[in-house]
């Protein structure tokens, strides 16, 4: 390891509160083969502080090492009982005793070890210390261990408690699609892609599928979706919408083969929207015809998503939406396409419009979002 390596990691080291760093090397040991204590001993991490030494020391040695080394160090005896704490929490195997340490010292879900995950009661009591974030990153785990599955389930209820907190969720600051993508792999029990791999994988003896949650979970989500866009910025202009209505918007998006494009899109139509937008909802019809599709007020991303999958559309052209909204003299403050993956753009012929409507009728900004594709290539902004 070479010294820039070796002062980069003890940099971070050295950068950590002693209780942070106790509980991240307490949480994760360990990853891609290599330790907490190989990248301490190999970077030379040392300090003249007593509490993040005594951790140190702890990590390498061991916490009797440590205890031993540092029991004449007062500013070291905080840490290194709050790691006995966790040493005794992780040797754990009763779900009230750790109940009991849960409460005691707050210790949250991410800090307690898996054995005891197995146990309703110790969710119980570690849901109500996690951020509503934190909740739905651990669906898919309570889930697992079928505590979702049952209307009458403790855990199910303070899940549900959770999300439909309106001040948990004001402070989580969570997005509209953060929520849409947890709904989608939620109903489709995190399964994955149907590929023909995961197919014979699922013919195993072996194999064991996630239970289907309740649909209350669901419901709860959904409403969590809707009062999340009461939080989206204000941003009041005009937008030109132009969606790509083949039947290819139902093909999966955001890495999530389970999300339909068609709901992506509908979700971002309706939070512009709810942030103020004036849009002007269109599509290029088969026909090649701009055709403008309705948009109402009451309009759900289901509402909507069937509206949109029901229209029959014709191959995404930006250069015809823009000679559309320039020969109708519609002023735009931005412009945006929306298509899961088509990319083969006339990047000049583009461009030639934007500028004319740039010159004949308003200054305008165009956005080409393809949904289901990590990247365009070749790109559509103009680098000149």
């Amino acid at each position: 390891m070479g010294s820039g390596m070796r002062r980069f990691i003890s940099k971070w080291y050295l950068s950590q509160d002693p209780y942070d760093l106790a509980l991240e090397v307490t949480r994760i040991k360990s990853r891609h083969k290599w330790s907490h204590a190989d990248l301490i001993k190999l970077a030379r991490v040392r300090t003249k502080d007593p509490a993040v030494s005594a951790v140190l020391k702890a990590v390498v040695r061991g916490l009797a090492a440590a205890q031993e080394e540092f029991k004449d160090k007062p500013e070291a005896q905080p840490i290194l009982e709050y790691m006995t704490c966790v040493k005794e929490i992780n040797q754990c195997s009763e779900p009230e005793v750790a109940i009991k340490l849960i409460d005691k010292h707050s210790f949250d879900v991410e800090s307690l070890p898996t054995h005891l995950l197995n146990h309703a009661k110790v969710w119980e009591h570690a849901i109500s210390r996690l951020p509503v974030r934190g909740v739905l990153s651990h669906l898919r785990t309570m889930a697992k261990r079928g505590f979702l599955t049952n209307e009458s389930s403790p855990v199910l209820g303070k899940v549900l408690q959770s999300i439909r907190d309106p001040l948990a969720l004001a402070a989580s600051k969570l997005q509209p699609a953060d929520i849409l993508s947890v709904i989608a792999q939620v109903e489709s029990c995190w399964e994955h892609p149907p590929t023909t791999a995961h197919k014979a994988k699922t013919q195993s003896p072996n194999y064991v599928k996630i239970p289907s949650p309740h649909h209350s979970l669901i419901t709860g989500l959904q409403k969590m979706l809707v009062s999340s866009l009461s939080h989206v910025p204000k941003v009041p202009c005009s937008v030109v919408i132009c969606v790509d209505c083949r039947p290819t918007i139902t093909k999966g998006c955001w890495g999530l083969w389970s999300l339909k494009a068609v709901k992506a899109m509908s979700l971002t139509i309706l939070a512009l929207m709810k942030g103020g937008a004036d849009i002007t909802l269109t599509t290029l019809g088969e026909d090649k015809l701009m055709k403008q599709l309705p948009l109402n007020t009451t309009d759900t991303v289901e509402t909507l998503g069937s509206r949109l999958e029901k229209v029959k559309g014709g191959v995404m052209d930006p250069a015809l939406l823009m000679r559309w909204a320039r020969e109708g003299t519609k002023r735009a403050d931005l412009v945006i396409c929306m298509t899961d993956s088509h990319a083969e753009v006339d990047r000049e012929d583009l461009w030639t419009e934007l500028e004319l409507y740039r010159s004949t009728v308003c200054p305008v900004k165009h956005i080409y979002m393809a949904l289901s594709s990590k990247s365009l290539f070749p790109t559509i902004a103009n680098k000149t």
